[in-house]
């Protein structure tokens, strides 16, 4: 199925969905046309401009299907922009007015505003809305939202036939809609999204007298320090600023999916990276450990994974497929394998955005019987620099790429070591100083991380947190816990069980 996306200014436009019996489950046809009127945009002030993505002509999709959501959520978009000209904040609905004679019952009829979707069915039905030269059976509101003051918002508007739909109940039907956008101002507050609500709820603090040698807190760190020490920091990524929790942390958490997370940073783009608070089982990260590229999270790539062409891996319909090819390690097939089963449902709130698995050269040589050590290896234990920078996969000599590892664009994987690093852990070490004994990131169990640390003769090593409170490697076979890291949208607005300490245990950020 394809839609043809064309742009131009108008404040309407009117659906038609025509089901036509044909053979077999293939029985439906269905038609939309949009088209241009001047009266259905309902405003209190004039503060607003209304641009939609259609013009006039028919827009068809024809011998259509009953489809899954995750199809659906797919279909090229009819796009709505509001303006917001005025300072103060603007409440707006989209309204589904749905014409008199529509014989398609709404229980069949599932609408989509941005990723948000429902059958017709379940939206809320309002009093009927009168538009010029049609007849209106009745409205309902598909969604709602805010702009504030003198911003843009672009509202993405899907619809399809619902994937139960049988051939009895869909044949012969016709549904036919026009849409309006209401738009007032308000004294509301919009909701939060949840990186807005991190940093509005934490004092952003400067992280140039840390000292990242020693784990945080350790068992002299005096209360005082941990008190003034732990907390929310500002460091750089790729992307721009990230916001980075470091120490004892007690107001972290997230309910997402029916799970508890903690919230490891806000990423420059503005995605909220979260690490699940336990782990999935324990597992290799890969089984063969005497070659160097199985530090990879993908191995044997058609070509590298690098800053301008990132590994990236899609995902549809519980499927991942990866643009560059290459061989899945172990632990990215169970988290992929994860994901399915618990997260699939969720995919919407979760951002496919960059993860590095930082296959730079550190030191030695990959010859024979000799040791290579990775940019992770060089800039945490040798330098106690943490950087959230990517590097580029290069290998000794810097002329060329590996095949191997480098920078991923992903909807799950692992925290890595830099990560860690800027958390509160720091390298193994007989001094109980190195330990982070009171760290949010400890677990009783240790678990992989995504950075490769070093390789030689007998085998390829990972970096990996230990339950002890320290960051080490270990051969690629080893068997440690699998905690997954995902993306939630930059957007993702939450609500919390009371005011009062948000995002403590007891009263998480849960994500809407």
């Amino acid at each position: 199925m394809k839609e043809r996306k064309r742009k131009m200014v108008m404040l309407s436009l009117v659906g038609v969905l025509s089901l036509v019996g044909l053979i077999s489950i293939t029985y439906a046809a269905w038609n939309k046309l949009h088209t241009q009127s001047g009266e259905n945009s309902i405003t209190t002030l004039k503060c607003f401009n209304i641009t939609y993505s259609d013009e006039k002509n028919d827009i068809s999709l024809n011998n259509a299907v009953p489809i899954k959501d995750e199809q659906g959520l797919t279909l090229t978009p009819f796009q709505v922009t509001i303006t917001n000209t005025c300072d103060t904040n603007t409440k707006y609905n989209v309204i589904l007015n749905k014409k008199t004679g529509s014989t398609l019952d709404n229980q069949y009829v599932r609408v989509a505003v941005d990723n948000k979707h429902q059958l017709l069915s379940e939206t809320t039905p309002i009093e009927k809305r009168t538009i010029s030269g049609y007849s209106v059976d009745s409205s309902y509101i598909i969604g709602s939202g805010f702009v504030t003051g003198n911003k843009s918002k672009t509202i993405n508007i899907r619809s399809w036939l619902d994937y139960k739909t049988t051939q009895e109940q869909g044949e012969h039907k016709e549904f036919s809609y026009k849409i309006t956008i209401e738009t007032g101002a308000t004294n509301e507050e919009p909701p939060l999204s949840l990186g807005e609500a991190i940093i509005a709820n934490n004092e952003i603090k400067s992280d140039s007298n840390l000292n990242f040698r020693l784990g945080f807190p350790n068992s002299s760190t005096s209360e005082e320090d941990i008190k003034n020490k732990s907390g929310l920091y500002v460091a750089e990524d790729d992307d721009g600023d990230t916001y980075y929790f470091r120490g004892k942390i007690d107001n972290n958490y997230v309910s997402f999916a029916g799970k508890t997370w903690r919230i490891i940073r806000i990423n420059g783009d503005g995605t909220v990276r979260i690490i699940l608070d336990d782990n999935i089982g324990n597992n290799a990260y890969n089984s063969m450990s005497l070659d160097y590229q199985r530090v990879g999270f993908t191995y044997g790539n058609s070509k590298s994974c690098t800053k301008s062409e990132p590994c990236i891996t899609n995902y549809e319909n519980g499927i991942f497929t990866n643009t560059h090819g290459g061989t899945n390690s172990e632990i990215k097939g169970k988290l992929e394998e994860w994901y399915n089963t618990n997260l699939k449902d969720y995919d919407d709130k979760i951002a496919q955005t960059t993860f590095c698995n930082d296959v730079s050269y550190g030191g030695g040589t990959e010859a024979s019987s000799k040791n290579l050590y990775y940019g992770a290896y060089k800039r945490l234990f040798d330098y106690y620099k943490p950087d959230l920078h990517c590097p580029e996969p290069i290998k000794e000599g810097g002329s060329e790429t590996r095949d191997y590892g480098g920078v991923y664009e992903l909807k799950i994987g692992l925290i890595n070591g830099d990560e860690l690093f800027y958390g509160g852990y720091s390298p193994s070490s007989s001094s109980s100083n190195a330990k982070s004994t009171d760290n949010y990131l400890r677990r009783s169990y240790s678990y992989w991380t995504m950075s490769p640390s070093y390789g030689f003769t007998y085998g390829v090593n990972v970096f990996y947190a230990s339950n002890y409170g320290y960051i080490s490697y270990y051969y690629v076979n080893g068997t440690y816990g699998v905690a997954p890291v995902v993306n939630l949208g930059a957007d993702v607005t939450i609500i919390t069980a009371k005011p009062e300490n948000p995002g403590t245990a007891d009263n998480p950020y849960v994500v809407e």
